[in-house]
Formats: structure tokens, sequence, C-alpha cells
């Protein structure tokens, strides 16, 4: 059933998209990607990385594998009016990202006023990482200072002037940094400067929840709006530069896969690949979508999050959030045709998830092969923060669209694990989006799991007005 015009207040919608993934610059490139079900891994480009490459690991700094979802020369599509080297590259992302989104839902209005600054906000998922910026910080405030002592105790005869000498060539060795740019190594910079970028003078944030984030991003837009503090909101997540540093905690957790594949839902999946990237959605109230003639993408029917605690407690904090979207006694629950799942190729996640969605659906006795399962992260990686963004970007363009994207690569599908008894199945091949013979609006899930315990679904729906 569409939304009918008393209920219609009670749903937001999403008018504008843009993204930027590896081997995907921009929203159409990512689709084909989807409907090619394209991966895109690459090895880290840095020589130097290899010194942490291991087979078992033993210690913090070694890593079993060099292989990531890089986004290689699209780091630098990344627009900006200033000096590069003023703006930390995730920064200039977000901007690019989240003005192309708002073109975006401008492009059927040309000419039109742009919305006012003060009733927009900006809700944006970020995990800081460890790129060269901040390696440069660690280093330079930290790291050559013990390194300056540990000398200092293994040649106590040396003269001060040779110790005064090798802190400076240490210090020269290290890459350039403008001092001007330090404040955009700090996390609360990233939405203001694209506050900056995009005239956005209403509420904005930037919080971490790993793969959860751009849920909760979305949930907190959709607060604002329906509450009418704001009327556009802009919604997603960016994942910066992965290096060895960033992978080792993950290595560590033995949470990376050694064979180099993330092979979600597969038998023989061993671990997940780590990705770079991001994406933004932009958010209308829809019945002021509808009345505007927007484009709309999808409907966000629902979104919700819980904790799962811990690694023992996964299957009980997803099947948690999935009962915050849906009381068993709604009759939508079993409506869900696709379902766009975490899936990032860690055994135990994967199969956490499959259990929990069955605890909640088994009572509706779902027919077999009756809800399509996926992961955009078998293409794109883990891009934590932004991997939300990946999933309902691809989620709302299957909408849009009336498609049903291949759930996996074809060698990642053929391995799949043993769905029967469940209502999900991986579907091979793109094909149309046959509408159901009960009336019902299509409706996606969008299912995520932050590696710190946080759990979130997204409902999506499609719309009748475009």
């Amino acid at each position: 059933m569409q939304p009918d015009e008393k209920s219609a207040d009670r749903f937001v919608a999403i008018t504008g998209m843009a993204c930027r993934f590896a081997g995907a610059p921009d929203l159409p490139s990512f689709w084909s990607n989807v409907l090619a079900a394209r991966p895109s891994f690459s090895e880290l480009p840095d020589p130097s990385a290899s010194r942490y490459l291991a087979e078992d690991i033993d210690s913090l700094r070694h890593i079993p594998t060099l292989r990531a979802a890089l986004l290689g020369d699209l780091w630098r599509t990344a627009s900006d009016p200033k000096d590069m080297s003023e703006v930390n590259p995730v920064l200039a992302l977000a901007a690019d990202l989240a003005a192309a989104a708002l073109r975006d839902a401008a492009a059927p209005h040309p000419g039109a006023a742009n919305p006012a600054p003060e009733r927009i906000g900006a809700y944006i998922g970020h995990s800081p990482g460890f790129g060269p910026a901040e390696a440069t910080w660690f280093q330079s405030g930290l790291a050559i200072d013990l390194a300056m002592e540990l000398v200092r105790r293994c040649f106590p005869h040396g003269s001060p002037e040779d110790f005064v000498a090798l802190k400076e060539s240490m210090d020269a060795a290290l890459p350039a940094f403008n001092s001007r740019g330090a404040r955009n190594l700090l996390p609360q910079a990233l939405p203001s400067h694209v506050a900056e970028r995009c005239n956005i003078a209403g509420p904005v944030s930037c919080l971490d929840a790993g793969d959860a984030s751009v849920t909760l991003s979305i949930q907190n837009a959709c607060d604002a709006l329906l509450a009418g503090r704001i009327d556009t909101a802009l919604a997603g997540g960016v994942q910066g530069p992965v290096s060895p540093q960033l992978m080792m905690p993950f290595a560590r957790m033995g949470a990376l896969s050694k064979n180099g594949e993330p092979r979600p839902f597969s038998k023989d999946a061993d671990g997940t690949l780590l990705g770079e990237g991001g994406g933004f959605l932009v958010l209308r109230r829809h019945a002021d979508a509808v009345r505007d003639g927007d484009r709309i993408y999808a409907i966000v029917k629902a979104a919700a999050t819980a904790s799962a605690g811990n690694s023992r407690r996964l299957e009980t904090g997803y099947a948690g959030a999935l009962r915050a979207v849906w009381p068993q006694d709604d009759p939508d629950l079993g409506t869900i045709d696709l379902l766009e799942g975490n899936g990032n190729g860690i055994p135990a996640i994967d199969k956490a998830e499959i259990k929990s969605f069955c605890s909640i659906l088994g009572d509706l006795r779902l027919k077999r092969d009756s809800i399509a399962l996926g992961s955009s992260k078998a293409l794109f990686g883990d891009c934590l923060a932004a991997a939300g963004a990946a999933g309902a970007i691809k989620a709302a363009l299957a909408l849009r669209n009336r498609v049903i994207p291949p759930g996996l690569p074809p060698q990642d599908a053929a391995r799949a694990i043993d769905l029967d008894g469940t209502p999900f199945y991986i579907p091979r091949r793109a094909r149309p989006w046959i509408h159901n013979d009960a009336g019902n609006a299509r409706r996606a899930g969008v299912a995520s799991i932050g590696i710190g315990g946080v759990a979130a679904f997204l409902v999506l729906e499609q719309t009748s007005a475009h």
C-alpha cells in the first residue's frame, strides 16, 4: 500500500543521492557495478606496506592481507577552492558528495531558489582513521620523542649536539604538513566544513557508530524533519584512506580476510576487507516532496538502532533492532522483498544476522525464496561509517528502478551458505522486481552491525510519486 494523505506526514522521502566508492566515481557507475556484481579490490599502493604482511598474526603490527577497496585516483577528484594541503581529503570528499547530493535533489527544479540555509541540517557518520595526516600528527607529536628517548638510553655517551641533529633529521623526514590545516585533523571539523561548503546554517553533527552510523544519521535526520525543526536534511557517511595501521586492530581481532576476498554469506568466508568512500542522501518530508514535484527515490518507512553489547549478543541485539522497527503484530513485517544485509564476510556476524532475521520472521511462515539477500560489501568492502550509505543507496536505486540486483558476485553466490529453511535466497543476476499479488508496496530492508556492537535496520519503500 502507498502512504495515504493522512499518513504522508509521518514519512520522509529520499530526493537526492550521491556517492563515491572503489571503482565507482558517481551514482550511475555505482549502480552499474551493482547490476554487474563487479567487485573493486586492489592492493595498498605503498610498497612499504609489505613490511606489515604476515601469515600468522602474532602482534598488533601484522596484517594478513594488503587488499582493500580503494578509491585510488578518485581521492584526487575531490575539489576545494583552497589549497588541498590545507584540507583533510576526507573533509573534501564529504563536502563534494554533500554538494553533489544537493544538486541531484535540485535537478528537477532548474532555476528554483535554494532552500533557506537555516532550514537545512546535516547528519554525518565518520569513523576517524589513520591516514597520512594522522600518521604525521602521531609521529611529530609523540613517536619521535619516544624514539629519541630510546636512542639516549642506548647511547648514553652521545653528545647533545648529535641528539639535536638526529631529531631534526627525523622531523625533516616527515611529510610536510601545513599548520593551517591542523583543525581539519579533528573529527568535529567535518560537519562544519560540509556546512561551510554547502551553505548550511541548521543543525549539523558527526557521529561514529561503525557500520550503523548512516542508519543512525538517517534516524536523527528523520526525527528533525518530522518535528519541523528543519525542512531539508543531508544524511550519510564517509570513510577515509585505508592504511596498514587502520587494518591492524581488525587483523588482531581476526576480522580481516586472509584469502583477499570478503565473501559475505559464503561457506568459505574468513573475514572482511576494508573500503574507502562515502555517500549522502537528501531527505525531505514526503508530503513536501510530493507537493513540490521532487524526484523521489524511495520513502524511509522506518529506521531503528539497538545495542548488541558485544559479540556474544549479536543475534539478540540485531533482533532488538528489528523489533524496534516492527512490532510483532504489524502486518507489514513480512512484506520485504529485498534485504541488503550487513554481510561483511566475518562468519560469526553473518550467521548471527541470518539467525536473528529468522527468529523474527519465522513465525510468519514466509515461503522459501521470498526475500532476496545481498551485500554491497562484496563489491565495495566494509567502508565502516560509510557502509550504511552504500547499502541504503543500493536499496533506494533498486526501488526506484524496480530491479532486484544480484546479491553477490557469481563466484561468491556459488559458494553461498545453506539457506534452506529460511525465507532468503541470493539472486544470481539482476531481474525485474515484479509487483506482488497482495498489492503491497515494494519494500527493502538495509541491515548494519557496527564492530562495536551497534545493530541498525532501515526500511525503504517505493513511492507512486515520480
